[in-house]
């Protein structure tokens, strides 16, 4: 079986973001959403053109008005969106017309219809399963993984939502394994401030 990836989201402090580089997580997550407590207004835009290629950058909106996703993107260079809201397959449609890379999320919650995603399918790199709560992510609550064994199509997803050293060993039994792993909240010193020996730990682990 490949090496599952790792994403680290909600970061937004120069000096953590420097230190998660050295642990070399595949992907790198900055939430643009206002009403999110990860909230990253600023971010320093030298250190982000500065990352390593193997370290991809995404930036997480919900809702966004198309055209502030779009300079968002070219102003930090993003590898790719996380569209966490109810964007319309219109709206993932002209994102995928111009090269943006996508990464759309659902909402888990104790069972989960499928089909919602069919129309959605040539348009997005990866699906991302989340758990439904009352924050749009970063609730740090598990879903109930078997949910997921019945999920019927060939684009990778990422599996998000309350994702511990604890529980990490649990998704052995998934019939279809992630491509990566999503962590916040459950890896947090504070909203926004992650625990890197921790981090690392979870990087062994995987």
């Amino acid at each position: 079986m490949t090496k599952m990836k790792l994403k680290v989201c909600g970061m937004r402090q120069s000096e953590n973001i420097q230190q998660l580089l050295e642990l070399e997580p595949d992907f790198m997550g900055f939430i643009f959403f206002e009403r999110s407590r990860r909230f990253a207004p600023e971010l320093d835009k030298e250190l982000l053109s500065n990352f390593p290629e193997s370290v991809k950058k995404v930036g997480v909106f919900v809702n966004s008005p198309i055209g502030d996703l779009k300079e968002k993107v070219k102003e930090y260079k993003l590898d790719y969106v996380q569209l966490h809201g109810d964007e319309s397959v219109e709206y993932v449609g002209e994102l995928f017309a111009i090269g943006i890379k996508i990464i759309k999320v659902f909402s888990v919650g104790d069972e989960f219809d499928f089909d919602r995603l069919k129309s959605y399918k040539g348009l997005v790199d990866f699906f991302l399963f989340d758990t439904k709560g009352k924050e749009r992510g970063g609730n740090g609550v598990v879903f109930n993984w078997e949910v997921l064994n019945d999920y019927p199509y060939d684009v990778p997803y990422f599996l998000s939502g309350g994702i511990d050293l604890e529980n990490i060993n649990d998704m052995s039994s998934l019939k279809v394994q992630p491509y990566a792993i999503d962590v916040n909240s459950k890896f947090e010193l504070e909203p926004g401030l992650k625990d890197i020996e921790q981090l690392r730990e979870l990087k062994k682990r995987l």
